[in-house]
């Protein structure tokens, strides 16, 4: 009997024992199935904030492209309009000296002449010197009418009054820049 009890004790302690392994091995492979969700989370969340940390870094990058675009669109603008102003300035100076050499030009075939005033029409004088051939002179706005010292009109200078007449040359014309009355 003893040997029949051993043998009911050592099955029911096996069979005691066998359910904990198997309780062991179930709750291993629990753990386990955890561990693994555990993992294919935590994996899961890595590559979502890749993919975050890679969309942040190529829109930073395209802004960084378009910022950098249009700094060079506007340095080549401003480069276009200096290019401008300075050739504008150029052409300015050009007109501004020729402009100035006409006038010199103008002023340094200027002369003068005296004599009697033989006919006036329009903008027009006709001087007969006191030698010489008669002269036709233009007048215009700018010419300076001068009687006894002071400024007169035209009309204070009647056919036969003797006068001076200071005059340029322009665009090959003779042009009066002042008609001053003369004593006889």
């Amino acid at each position: 009997m003893r040997l029949v009890l051993l043998l009911l004790c050592t099955t029911t302690l096996l069979a005691g024992c066998k359910r904990q392994a198997q309780e062991a091995v179930a709750e291993a492979k629990g753990a386990a199935a955890d561990a693994q969700r555990a993992a294919r989370d935590a994996a899961a969340q890595a590559r979502s904030a890749a993919d975050q940390a890679k969309a942040a870094a190529d829109d930073a990058a395209a802004k960084a492209r378009a910022a950098a675009d249009d700094a060079t669109a506007r340095a080549r603008a401003a480069a276009d309009q200096a290019r401008g102003a300075a050739s504008s300035a150029t052409e300015s100076a050009r007109h501004g000296l020729d402009s100035a050499g006409q006038s010199l030009h103008e002023l340094t075939e200027g002369d003068q002449v005296s004599g009697v005033l033989v006919g006036s029409s329009g903008s027009l004088l006709d001087v007969r010197p006191d030698s010489g051939p008669v002269q036709t002179i233009g007048t215009d706005a700018q010419t300076r009418w001068v009687l006894r010292g002071a400024a007169a009109g035209r009309d204070g200078f009647p056919i036969g009054s003797s006068v001076r007449v200071t005059y340029i040359v322009r665009s090959g014309e003779k042009v009066a820049t002042q008609v001053e009355a003369v004593p006889h």
